[in-house]
């Protein structure tokens, strides 16, 4: 009986044995070096850039093999001239940068529009009688130099113009002051603003306001757009799968629990004021999630209608970019599986 046990302990060591030598029982292959990726941000850290935050506080990065690096945006920083240069690897840019660039013959292109709806409005005191655009008439509308962070106004009060055949004779335009102070004293009749900026600070100060979104009459841009340089693309293809799988994933996450992603900003955020990242978190939410397709999904249709938009203005000049070279719907539809629904 004990020589049989023996017999019997004696083969199950040789077949341990042998099950090591086939299938490898020594330490598990160590995880291969996390990507080093940096995102240049738009602007400074707040409830704008909610969905990366929450992405790199879960985990989803990690997730994905990245060690993500962020750097602050700013009134003087040119997120497209980050990655162009090599300092970062994707960037948060207003369309209508990367269109200037690309007309200027600049290696990028588009892979997610974040903001599928501009943050854009022009506002005016709620017993003004301006609820329209072609209420501007007559009126005085703060609209002149305006700096690259916010040329976007202009763009879109030009627009509205053009489309809507406004009499620009009868309009008055006067310097733009980002304190809204010429607003609020009455020697403004309209302001632009962003709906996440100084619409919220001025209906926390008490005023009563009447909002007017391009959108509403035919005047449709993306907003913060996700870029990256055509190098990355081409060369490291898994790369911006992984990390805009990533992404996408943070602000699905960010949609969904508001109070987590105000929670990820305050960590990042140089104004830790939780009520004003709230705010700001609640003010995008139906620019990021729309209803109309995934989160971070982009259509031809919309970025020919910018480029339009920016030739008529001769903000870009012939020949106009290719839409086809602008941005790729490549690794949406990869992360998304090819649909827009």
């Amino acid at each position: 009986m004990e020589n049989s046990m023996k017999m019997h302990l004696k083969w199950l060591m040789i077949s341990i044995v042998g099950a090591c030598l086939l299938t490898g029982c020594d330490k598990p292959a160590p995880r291969p070096t996390p990507d080093k990726i940096t995102v240049q941000l738009k602007w400074f850290h707040q409830a704008q850039f909610a969905g990366f935050y929450l992405a790199q506080e879960n985990g989803f990065y990690a997730d994905e093999n990245l060690e993500i690096n962020f750097l602050e945006g700013g009134k003087n920083v040119d997120t497209i001239k980050a990655i162009v240069s090599g300092r970062a690897d994707f960037a948060v840019a207003a369309p209508e940068d990367i269109l200037i660039k690309q007309s200027r013959k600049a290696p990028i292109k588009a892979i997610a529009a974040v903001y599928r709806r501009s943050a854009v409005v022009f506002l005016a005191k709620a017993d003004s009688g301006i609820e329209r655009p072609f209420d501007f008439v007559g009126k005085t509308v703060a609209i002149e130099g305006l700096t690259i962070g916010i040329r976007d106004f202009r763009i879109q009060f030009d627009a509205l113009e053009r489309k809507l055949k406004l009499d620009q004779t009868h309009i008055k335009r006067v310097a733009f002051d980002p304190g809204h102070k010429t607003f609020q004293n009455g020697a403004v009749d309209i302001t632009p603003s962003f709906i996440t900026g100084g619409l919220i600070s001025m209906k926390h100060a008490g005023y009563k306001l009447n909002v007017i979104w391009p959108g509403d009459y035919g005047i449709h841009f993306y907003s913060d757009t996700l870029v990256a340089s055509e190098r990355i693309i081409a060369n490291k293809p898994e790369v911006v799968i992984r990390f805009l799988r990533a992404t996408l994933k943070g602000w699905h996450e960010a949609m969904g629990d508001t109070e987590a992603a105000v929670a990820a900003t305050l960590k990042y955020a140089r104004i830790k004021d939780a009520s004003l990242q709230k705010a700001m978190m609640e003010a995008q939410l139906p620019l990021v999630h729309t209803g109309e397709d995934h989160i971070g999904w982009m259509k031809k249709k919309q970025w020919r209608e910018m480029i339009q938009i920016l030739g008529e203005q001769n903000i870009i000049s012939e020949p106009l970019p290719d839409v086809s070279k602008v941005y790729t719907m490549r690794f949406l539809e990869i992360v998304y599986g090819g649909s827009d629904k």
